[in-house]
């Protein structure tokens, strides 16, 4: 295979992904080290990638979150692995709070036992209307049609009369300083059933260390356990509590 061609396919693959490492190219076009490492140096002098450390980024990768839909059907094999880990935490007999993402979405789709969640999901209560034996609660409010929760005043309220398991939340985004997401009443109910939580299990992508986003969650070490898909670098772990428990998804 021509570079030329190698290159395109390459960009095309990016589109998919949004970051692909080096080891991604090699083992997806069957070269070597060196020549991935020149596609990598081309693509970057052509100013058509970001160059990371060991891989590339799309040029606006991490600018922006795309909406609930778009997340949905860019839905990838870590996404997967990340939503069937989280499963493993649901017990029988246990009151939830489920966050509305795309990952915790899939993990609802395989919940059926006696226990309860409580959500701002229009996505999740019709992924658990399918498992008779969940119990489901959904939070009052006006649908926000781009990323499909519920808000409301009253919703925010109704949190302060429930003490959760385990609250499950997702992130757009996540520094040092804490957990975020794109919308200010997303995070205001996010953030306060954290607070009405005994256990807090964040799950996200490692490429949300990237993504830029603008109401803060909680800080970090409110988190007991963070499920990813790749193991975080030592900066990454130490924005973390020492105490919280971190997950990689295989």
């Amino acid at each position: 295979m021509s570079q030329e061609k190698r290159i395109e396919l390459i960009k095309q693959l990016l589109e998919e992904r949004q970051e692909l490492s080096t080891k991604d190219i090699m083992e997806e076009f069957g070269v070597s080290q060196d020549t991935a490492r020149r596609d990598i140096v081309l693509l970057t002098k052509r100013g058509e990638v970001k160059r990371t450390h060991g891989g590339i980024l799309l040029l606006d990768f991490g600018k922006s979150v795309p909406n609930f839909q778009s997340r949905l059907s860019q839905f990838t094999k870590q996404k997967t692995q990340i939503a069937n880990e989280a499963a493993k935490y649901f017990k029988p007999h246990n009151v939830y709070f489920v966050d509305a993402s795309t990952i915790l979405l899939k993990t609802c789709q395989t919940i059926n036992m006696p226990l309860t969640v409580i959500t701002h999901s229009l996505d999740n209560c019709i992924a658990l209307s399918e498992h008779n034996k969940v119990t489901v609660k959904v939070l009052s409010g006006t649908l926000n049609h781009e990323n499909r929760y519920f808000y409301s005043n009253l919703a925010v309220e109704e949190l302060a009369d429930v003490v959760f398991d385990t609250a499950f939340i997702a992130a757009s985004g996540i520094d040092e300083t804490g957990a975020y997401l794109l919308d200010q009443g997303d995070a205001q109910i996010v953030g306060t059933a954290v607070k009405r939580a005994r256990k807090v299990i964040l799950v996200a992508e490692h490429q949300k260390f990237i993504n830029k986003s603008y109401y803060r969650i909680c800080p970090l070490d409110k988190i007991s356990m963070f499920i990813t898909d790749k193991q975080p670098t030592k900066e990454q772990l130490a924005m973390f509590s020492p105490y919280t428990e971190i997950k990689v998804a295989k």
